[in-house]
C-alpha cells in the first residue's frame, strides 16, 4: 500500500461547480472555516466544524445593532418595550447607567468630569466583549449629546439602524419656543442626535392611541429593523442599500488612450484584485506548451481563442480567491458575449468615456526608455524618448472603437454598466470608478426599472 501527498496534487476548482460556489457564498465559507481551523487547531475538529456551521447559520446576515432615539413627546413605558425587542432580536441592551457604571471604574477616571471621548472608548469596549459581537447591541438612552455621538462614531461605534420614535407630525406645527429645553445629564438631545446619526435613521410614527399598547408599538419597531436589515427604507430615510458582491470581478473598458491600464493597476492595488490585461494574457499564453499555444503560433488570435485564454486566466485560484479587474478585452459584441457566459463573469462594468482626440493626444504624448523599453513622461529623464506610435494604425484603431465597437459594447453590457468621464484628472477619475465598484445594483435587469432602497447579494 502506498502513501499519497496530497499536497503534491495540483487544486483545481471544476468550472461547472462556480457560480452555484460563488451564489451562496459555499466556497468562501470554507476557505474561513480552514482559516478558523488552522488558528484554533481545535481537538475535536469535526465539532469545531460543526459548532463553525451553526454559528455560521445564524450569524450569516450582520447582527442588528439598534439605536433608539425616543421624542420627549412621547410617555410610555421604556423599558417595557426594550424587553420585547430584545425577546424578538436576541441582542444585548447597553445602557447609559451600565456605561458610567464601567466608565468610574476606568484608570483615566477623574471625579466629577465627564469626558465624551472615553465615555466611547468605554462604550466600544463593552460593544466588543464577547458575545455581543454576534448577537448585536441596543442602546436607547446613550449618547446623550452630539458629542458623544460623534465620539462613537469616530471610534467605530455604528448602528445599523437607528430607530427615531416619534408622533405623527402635524400639518404645520406651532413653534413657541425655538430654544432647546434644558436637559438633565441622563436626558437624550432628541434634534441633535437624528442629525448625527441620519445616515441610519428610521423615523416609526407612533399614534397617541397606541401608546398604552406597548405590544404594538414593539412590533412596529421590529418591523422596521427588519426592513433596514432589508434594504426597505422609505423615501430619504437612510442610505443603508449595499449590494457590492463579495469578490468584484471588474471590467474596464475604453479607448485606447483612456487610462484603463493605470486605473485598473490603482484599483487593483486598493481592492487586493488582480490585474489582467489581454495582452499580457496573450503573451503568457504563447510561451505555454499546450494547444492553444500550438494554436495561436499556427493560425493567430481568433474570437474562441481569444475566449479561451481568458476563460483559463480567470479560473485560476487567485482570481476566484481575490477577485479580478480586466482591462484590454473584450473588443466586441461578439466578445462581450462569450465573457458573460463564463463561469465567472464580471459583475462590475465601467466605462471610460474619452473622446477621440484626447486619446490620440494621450498616446503621442507617452513616452519611452529606450534602455528598459518601459513607458515614462515625456522629459522625465535623458533616455526617454517619443513613443514610436504608427498613427495610421492608432487612427484605424480609434476610428474602429468609436464607429463599431463602443455602440456594441453598450448593447451588450445593458443599463447595468457604469460610464464615468475620463477625461478629468486621474485621481478623481479612481475615485469615481472605487465608488462604482462598491456601489449597489441600481436596476431592476428583469423589469428594466431602477431599483430604489435595495440590498444586494
Amino acid at each position: 500500500m502506498t502513501e499519497t501527498d496530497a499536497t503534491k496534487r495540483p487544486l483545481e476548482m471544476p468550472e461547472d461547480f462556480l457560480p452555484y460556489l460563488e451564489k451562496y457564498r459555499i466556497y468562501k465559507l470554507f476557505k474561513d472555516m480552514l482559516q478558523d481551523l488552522i488558528i484554533n487547531l481545535p481537538k475535536d475538529h469535526l465539532k469545531h466544524m460543526k459548532v463553525y456551521l451553526g454559528r455560521y447559520l445564524h450569524c450569516s446576515k450582520d447582527p442588528d445593532r439598534v439605536m433608539m432615539l425616543i421624542s420627549p413627546e412621547l410617555k410610555f413605558d421604556v423599558m417595557r418595550l426594550v424587553k420585547d425587542l430584545i425577546k424578538d432580536i436576541g441582542a444585548f441592551v447597553i445602557t447609559r447607567r451600565y456605561v458610567m457604571d464601567r466608565y468610574e471604574r476606568h484608570d483615566d477616571y477623574v471625579p466629577g468630569c465627564i469626558s465624551p471621548a472615553l465615555m466611547s472608548e468605554v462604550t466600544k469596549i463593552l460593544t466588543l466583549k464577547e458575545p455581543v459581537p454576534q448577537a448585536g447591541w441596543l442602546m436607547f438612552d446613550h449618547p446623550c449629546t452630539v458629542r458623544e455621538a460623534r465620539c462613537l462614531l469616530q471610534d467605530g461605534v455604528l448602528p445599523t439602524v437607528t430607530l427615531v420614535l416619534m408622533p405623527p407630525p402635524p400639518t404645520a406645527p406651532p413653534t413657541l419656543d425655538p430654544r432647546t429645553p434644558a436637559r438633565s445629564f441622563y436626558d437624550q438631545d432628541f434634534e441633535g442626535l437624528k442629525f448625527a446619526y441620519k445616515s441610519t435613521l428610521k423615523e416609526v410614527y407612533i399614534d397617541p392611541d397606541e401608546l398604552g399598547d406597548p405590544d404594538k408599538i414593539a412590533t412596529k419597531c421590529f418591523n422596521a429593523i427588519h426592513a433596514c436589515a432589508s434594504g426597505a427604507q422609505g423615501p430619504a430615510q437612510a442610505a443603508h442599500a449595499d449590494g457590492a458582491p463579495g469578490v468584484y470581478r471588474v471590467l474596464l473598458l475604453g479607448a485606447k488612450g483612456s487610462g484603463r491600464r493605470t486605473q485598473a493597476n490603482t484599483l487593483a492595488k486598493h481592492f487586493g484584485l488582480v490585474c489582467l490585461h489581454f495582452d499580457e494574457l496573450c503573451n503568457e499564453a504563447k510561451e505555454r506548451d499546450d494547444d492553444v499555444a500550438d494554436k495561436l503560433k499556427k493560425y493567430g488570435l481568433s474570437v474562441q481563442l481569444k475566449a479561451e485564454i481568458v476563460r483559463r486566466r480567470l479560473a485560476k485560484k487567485d482570481c476566484i480567491d481575490n477577485g479580478w479587474v480586466l482591462t484590454g478585452y473584450p473588443v466586441c459584441g461578439i466578445d462581450f458575449e462569450r465573457l458573460d457566459t463564463m463561469p465567472t463573469p464580471p459583475n462590475r462594468i465601467i466605462f471610460l468615456n474619452v473622446d477621440w482626440k484626447t486619446c490620440k493626444e494621450r498616446v503621442v504624448g507617452r513616452g519611452m526608455d529606450w534602455c528598459t523599453g518601459r513607458e515614462a513622461p515625456i522629459g522625465s529623464g535623458p533616455r526617454v524618448l517619443p513613443h514610436p506610435a504608427n498613427h495610421e494604425r492608432l487612427d484605424a484603431e480609434l476610428d474602429y472603437f468609436f464607429s463599431e465597437a463602443l455602440a456594441e459594447l453598450r448593447a451588450a453590457a445593458g443599463i447595468t454598466a457604469v460610464e464615468i468621464d475620463a477625461r478629468i484628472p486621474i485621481d478623481k477619475v479612481q475615485i469615481k470608478v472605487q465608488a462604482a465598484v462598491m456601489a449597489s445594483p441600481t436596476f431592476n435587469i428583469e423589469y428594466c426599472s431602477q431599483l430604489r432602497n435595495v440590498r444586494g447579494d
